[in-house]
């Protein structure tokens, strides 16, 4: 065997037409609806980054806001990364005096190790920590959502991590999953691997649950760029949300930084509809 063929393995997607057709595409393309496209889809082009995460925090408040003034429940699911957005949305949710006290905020995933055991949640890759840290930490205190209202996938819950959304949401499914793309192409930390464990059954694959999985090595790398590429650093697992809870949310939205996370040559963009992805070169 050639030197370098096993790594080959690792990539999830190697059609070279389609990869060189992807390659192709211009700015002034990006947004360009195709064929494929479900009907409410879009995609939208933020030029500048800090412009990206005021519109995504602006998004994520105006959610919050609304679902207040209406007097019913917000159901999330949040992810952390990207995670720009969630200083610039405390602001908004202090200058507006927006109670938190009807949100029930899921998020995506946690680090985990081969064993079951989570990250610390004191150091700084946990995904718990980073939230706090960047989000909850900066709310005022009246405003701020109990911490019984705010949940993350771990050992002692993902077995009904599922069934806790769906009781908060009235079984209606979140009102809106936010998201980005890592380079495996893997939405949460579902990776595309996961998929050989439903023998290509689609329907069971859309069926999974929230679980502890391994990661992709692809993932492991990406995420060793916040470490200066140090792999060793990154735990080899984690508990995060499946295919069910992604595609019962009511509206899916993507949004993806090009020019400050160099992996995603996307762009945040704004979500006009009920379901987006926003990309720039």
């Amino acid at each position: 065997m050639p030197f370098g063929e096993d790594l080959l393995d690792i990539l999830p997607f190697r059609d070279d037409e389609i990869c060189t057709y992807v390659r192709q595409i211009t700015k002034s393309e990006i947004t360009r609806r195709e064929p494929h496209h479900h009907a409410d889809f879009t995609i939208e082009v933020i030029a500048e980054t800090p412009h990206l995460y005021e519109a995504l925090a602006e998004d994520m408040h105006s959610r919050m806001a609304t679902a207040a003034e209406e007097g019913r429940p917000f159901v999330a699911i949040l992810p952390v990364g990207p995670t720009g957005q969630y200083p610039l949305l405390a602001e908004k949710i202090n200058a507006a005096r927006t109670d938190l006290s009807h949100v029930q905020l899921f998020f995506m995933d946690e680090y985990a190790y081969e064993d079951g055991s989570t990250i610390d949640k004191q150091s700084p890759w946990s995904f718990e920590a980073t939230a706090n840290d960047r989000f909850f930490s900066q709310i005022e205190g009246s405003l701020r959502p109990d911490a019984s209202q705010v949940h993350f996938p771990g050992p002692g819950n993902i077995d009904r991590y599922d069934d806790m959304l769906m009781e908060a949401s009235d079984g209606q499914g979140a009102e809106v999953v936010y998201g980005g793309i890592g380079w495996s192409g893997h939405f949460a930390f579902w990776d595309p691997h996961l998929w050989a464990e439903f023998g290509g059954d689609e329907e069971l694959w859309r069926q999974a649950r929230a679980a502890h999985v391994r990661l992709h090595p692809m993932t492991i790398l990406h995420n060793s760029l916040r470490a200066g590429g140090d792999w060793s650093s990154i735990p080899p697992c984690a508990y995060t949300i499946g295919p069910n809870l992604f595609l019962t949310a009511r509206y899916r939205s993507f949004w993806c930084d090009a020019r400050s996370r160099r992996w995603c040559r996307p762009r945040i963009c704004r979500p006009r509809r009920a379901k987006s992805l926003c990309w720039a070169r």
